[in-house]
């Protein structure tokens, strides 16, 4: 679902946060070839950047054009490979159609996890991005919801159209998770999976569907979003200038850092070895969590590198591209070194140093582009979608 508007509970405590930095500074000055980058220091305030507005509403079109528009046509095509592969399993239940249809899947997690931060214009429309993914599912309501439909056999469910209609968290990519990885999966290669397997080719289809409308809505070029990012106008409610545009871009980074940290990292993790809920790993069924971490931090790295968003910085403060692409390469380092499934990994003490480290690097970044790039751009500092600012 799109970023809650409360904090997780649990590891945010204060004790908790402490307990929690000690144990990460321990792991870090375990793990060799990983570094904290060095702070730049300034004497006196920073400068704020003098770009122009055509010089703000370009690094706008960069990421419309260098990742936005092509993330949701991967989206789109994964989708769409997904559906295909589910037609395939219905027709014949056999082993090699599941294996055929879990990868198709997993594209579909790859492509989303690389979009899935940009929380703005058409995924917004019609509760879309809640639709394709519900996350977190505080209490298991939407688990118990996809477990309804599959125990009673709610031929309703088993329609695009009418699926479209139900709860957001029976028809995106967590149920489509529970139907090829849940509990009874195993069904689906045999006849006894059929609603089940029609009811998964449902969900890809209506995935399908939201991916579409996602991406015509970005194709638009007049009186739609791409058209009031980047001609902004006095009398738009969201849009009035160059930097409430700009402020949308980068604020995809510091919201989705922020989720990661908050969301996908510390509430698996909890405080300690002794203190992990890994069940709370966002795809930990089909053990996708870790790709789809990857797949997040570099469609973020993607976002960065497209939009050019680091030309608009002053050039006193220029070293802080190159900072920010450090942090990047340290996630890349973090990540390479964990392994699947990430269940296992959590609890693991030596394996859980490289998690560790990664939720270090997490955080460095949300606050660069936070506390440092947002600033120096001369936007408004504190926007969170987790606090609901």
């Amino acid at each position: 679902m799109p970023f809650p508007l409360t904090r997780p509970a649990g590891p945010s405590r204060p004790g908790g946060r402490r307990r929690l930095l000690a144990g990460m500074i321990a792991a870090l000055l375990t793990l060799p070839g990983l570094q904290l980058p060095a702070a730049a220091q300034e004497d006196g305030p920073p400068e704020v950047t003098t770009a122009t507005r055509e010089q703000k509403l370009d690094v706008v079109w960069n990421a419309i054009d260098g990742a936005i528009r092509p993330g949701y046509a991967a989206f789109v095509d994964a989708a769409e490979e997904a559906e295909t592969a589910m037609g395939d399993l219905c027709q014949l239940p056999a082993g090699e159609n599941l294996t055929d249809a879990r990868e198709a899947f997993a594209h579909m997690v790859d492509a989303w996890s690389r979009i899935e931060f940009v929380q703005f214009g058409p995924v917004m429309e019609d509760n879309r991005g809640a639709r394709i993914l519900f996350f977190p599912d505080r209490r298991s309501i939407g688990l118990k919801q996809v477990q309804a439909i599959l125990a009673d056999g709610d031929e309703s469910a088993a329609s695009p159209e009418e699926l479209a209609g139900k709860s957001v968290a029976v028809q995106g990519l967590g149920a489509l998770e529970f139907v090829l990885h849940g509990t009874g999966a195993e069904t689906l290669e045999t006849p006894e999976g059929d609603f089940r397997c029609r009811y998964g080719r449902a969900i890809a289809g209506n995935l399908v569907r939201l991916g579409q409308a996602i991406q015509d809505g970005w194709a638009k070029e007049t009186g739609g979003i791409v058209e009031r990012l980047t001609n902004p106008r006095e009398d738009d409610p969201a849009y009035r200038t160059a930097d409430d545009s700009l402020k949308e871009i980068v604020g995809v980074f510091i919201n989705g850092f922020e989720a990661i940290r908050d969301l996908r990292l510390k509430p698996a993790m909890g405080d300690s070895e002794k203190a992990v809920r890994p069940k709370l790993f966002l795809f930990h069924r089909s053990e996708l969590a870790l790709a789809s971490l990857r797949a997040n931090f570099a469609g973020m790295s993607r976002l960065f590198t497209a939009s050019d968003v680091a030309l608009l910085l002053p050039d006193a403060q220029a070293y802080l591209k190159d900072a920010i692409a450090f942090e990047f390469e340290n996630a890349d380092m973090a990540l390479a070194k964990l392994q699947p499934p990430l269940t296992e990994v959590v609890g693991d003490g030596p394996k859980r140093q490289n998690l560790t480290y990664l939720l270090i690097v997490t955080d460095s970044l949300q606050s660069q582009f936070a506390g440092q790039l947002s600033p120096l751009l001369g936007l408004s500092a504190g926007f969170s979608a987790l606090d609901g600012d």
